[in-house]
């Protein structure tokens, strides 16, 4: 049960608005779409921050992991440690239950769980993100799926079969929980300041 509370806690801290707000005095939640994570700090305060809220993020999913193991918890126990930190980043704590999408969490998570086989789906999902036109939900899905697959192929253990599923979830529900009407706004909005066509969703 301490390692659960200590995983949300650690997924609770938000990267992104920290170093939004020390690097450049910039709340994120008031701009863009007003989520948290490390491509809105790349269009709003730059590469520089950026970088560090990624490997901010990667590592929050890695030592949540890293303790649970360290511990000696059982496996199924590991995974839903795993599901806990992600679902602290995405609803925070610290920032009245906002946050991020999860998705550099989730890969830190996945980098300790299954390092061989994550690889693998990556370049799987590369191939998928080409081929789709760079529909980044789609490659995402295929890269669950694939994990999946390839665990049970290898053989892994049941519970790392079903982890990327049952660790797709949050992002999906992020996905779902800005309605299209607003994303199609805050797109057009950002399109219009650059000067390019906006194209619909």
């Amino acid at each position: 049960m301490l390692a659960i509370v200590v995983a949300y806690l650690l997924g609770s801290i938000p990267s992104a608005y920290l170093i939004g707000r020390w690097l450049k005095r910039l709340d994120l939640r008031e701009v863009g779409d007003g989520r948290l994570g490390a491509a809105a700090v790349l269009r709003r305060a730059g590469l520089f921050a950026s970088v560090i809220v990624a490997i901010m993020d990667v590592g929050k999913g890695v030592a949540a992991v890293f303790l649970a193991k360290a511990l000696g918890l059982p496996l199924a126990v590991v995974v839903v440690v795993a599901l806990v930190v992600v679902g602290g980043h995405n609803w925070s704590l610290f920032l009245r239950f906002k946050g991020g999408k999860g998705a550099l969490v989730t890969l830190g998570v996945l980098l300790v769980l299954m390092f061989w086989q994550l690889i693998t789906a990556m370049a799987v999902a590369g191939i998928a993100l080409i081929f789709t036109n760079r529909k980044t939900g789609f490659a995402s899905g295929v890269a669950f799926f694939s994990l999946a697959i390839l665990n049970l192929l290898t053989g892994s253990p049941i519970e790392l079969v079903i982890a990327p599923i049952i660790l797709s979830v949050p992002m999906f529900l992020k996905h779902l929980y800005m309605p299209k009407a607003k994303v199609a706004v805050v797109t057009g909005a950002e399109g219009q300041e650059k000067g390019q066509e906006v194209r619909p969703l």
